[in-house]
């Protein structure tokens, strides 16, 4: 695969399966290796926070007018409370992950490199997204209680781990605690701006890689996100979440046929 295409295969990659609840970070480390893309493993931790990063914009084009009306409530006095406490959630539900990057970077590091592990999680997200469905809350954001959007943001943490969704676990959480559909879309959407942006600027100046590959990666994650947000979107509410279950099963095995573990 010639170095365009690798660039571009792993930014597409990561743009349609960042929202859709198949884990991007497992993609890209069984690929990675399947492909043989030979990725420093420094390095490819490195791009692949600068494609998340590609992800925090498409993000941000989905769910600007929430964030408009958090920032401007803050000035106006009929609204204020209300942004305070939507800030207060997003901030209680961004913890758990910030403190799991600072103090387990070597144990992540490993697990990235590590096909295997991240093709056996996916059947972890797979038995979750099979729950999903289960469940048909009808509260609102701001009806969460605080200790709602630290469990949500403890199932944020663990989907660092690749092979573990991050969109399925927070949506997950999000419905388990009560939330609608809509709702738990668009709080897993909103917690993801932070903990995308930091990595994405944290990792940025160790990318070792040509800037004109480095925006092609950049660009095709973003368009490919745009366009995974409105699937995911589509199929939680209408609570088909199975038929990605079934998705991941199938690339779990296939993975680990390919890699020689099955």
């Amino acid at each position: 695969m010639t170095e365009f295409f690798k660039y571009l295969f792993l930014g597409s990659v990561q743009g349609a399966t960042e929202f859709l609840p198949v884990s991007s970070s497992g993609h890209l480390t069984i690929f990675s290796e399947i492909l043989r893309l030979n990725l420093d493993p420094d390095n490819s931790k490195a791009l692949f926070a600068l494609l998340h990063l590609a992800t925090f914009f498409a993000v941000l084009l989905f769910t600007y007018r929430e964030i408009f009306q958090i920032f401007t409530g803050l000035f106006k006095k009929g609204d204020r409370l209300r942004s305070i406490r939507y800030i207060i959630l997003l901030t209680i539900a961004t913890i758990p992950a910030i403190m799991t990057g600072l103090f387990l970077e070597g144990y992540i590091d490993r697990a990235f490199s590590s096909p295997v592990f991240a093709s056996t999680m996916l059947f972890i997200t797979a038995i979750l997204l099979f729950l999903s469905d289960r469940f048909d809350g009808k509260a609102e954001i701001l009806e969460m209680g605080l200790f709602g959007a630290l469990l949500v943001g403890i199932l944020q943490a663990i989907a660092i781990l690749p092979g573990i969704s991050r969109s399925g676990m927070t949506i997950f959480g999000a419905l388990f605690i009560g939330l609608s559909r809509k709702d738990a879309v668009k709080f897993s959407f909103l917690m993801s701006l932070p903990v995308t942006l930091g990595a994405g600027i944290l990792e940025f100046s160790k990318i070792d890689t040509p800037a004109a590959y480095g925006i092609l990666a950049f660009l095709s994650a973003f368009f490919m996100g745009v366009i995974g947000l409105t699937l995911v979107k589509k199929f939680v509410i209408n609570g088909k979440l199975r038929g990605f279950a079934f998705y991941c099963i199938i690339f779990a095995v296939v993975s680990l046929i390919l890699l020689g573990v099955v």
